[in-house]
């Protein structure tokens, strides 16, 4: 990434695809149950309203609770995602697919599991802030952050970056990406090929066969 001065981040998904992209990343790395559980009570007290048990995202727009991060964490988040998986090749930067605007759906969200991370990424958004900005730096900056030793910066990095990552590779380009091409049925079975088929000979002839 350069330190030139990116353009400011222009939120990229709707909340329907966001809080899709809660639940899937939450059951992918078993750390919450997304938008299918109640919200979370905090002395007897909900924070928030959940979706319940039987979640209508029909009308996103109508979602229980608001979006929490500021604009300038939110712009934060779009730098960092962009450290973190900017675009190579084909391959779009994170903020390009929206990845910022997850973050902001997974941080705001009342349930235990975002609830617990919320602390951790709002304040390490706002203690990474003031180094990256203005640009001069910036890399340095980043780069100083994925080798910190200290345990809160380390946290913060750490999940931020499987946020990151977990939604990213949640979307088609990010399955391009890896080459993952899904149940796509095929006109013709070619067979193994010639380099499988030598590789296995080999292990016949191990095997005396």
């Amino acid at each position: 990434m350069s330190d030139e001065t990116p353009k400011p981040y222009q939120p990229k998904i709707d909340r329907r695809t966001a809080l899709i992209w809660v639940g899937v990343v939450g059951a992918a790395t078993a750390v919450g149950a997304g938008v299918v559980v109640y919200g979370h009570k905090t002395g007897g007290k909900a924070e928030a309203q959940g979706y319940g048990t039987d979640p209508k995202l029909v009308e996103p727009e109508k979602a229980p609770w608001p979006r929490i991060m500021s604009e300038a964490q939110l712009q934060t988040a779009a730098i960092l995602a962009d450290f973190i998986l900017p675009a190579s090749g084909t391959a779009p930067a994170a903020s390009a697919l929206g990845i910022p605007d997850f973050v902001d759906e997974w941080v705001s969200a009342p349930y235990p599991d975002q609830l617990k991370d919320r602390p951790v990424i709002l304040e390490g958004l706002d203690r990474l802030t003031p180094s990256i900005q203005p640009p001069e730096g910036r890399q340095a900056a980043l780069e100083a952050l994925a080798k910190s030793d200290d345990e809160k910066t380390r946290a913060f990095f750490k999940r931020f970056r499987a946020l990151t990552i977990g939604a990213y590779y949640t979307t088609e380009a990010g399955f391009k990406d890896i080459g993952y091409i899904g149940n796509v049925a095929r006109t013709s079975d070619p067979g193994p090929s010639a380099a499988v088929k030598a590789a296995l000979e080999v292990q016949l002839v191990k095997l005396g066969l």
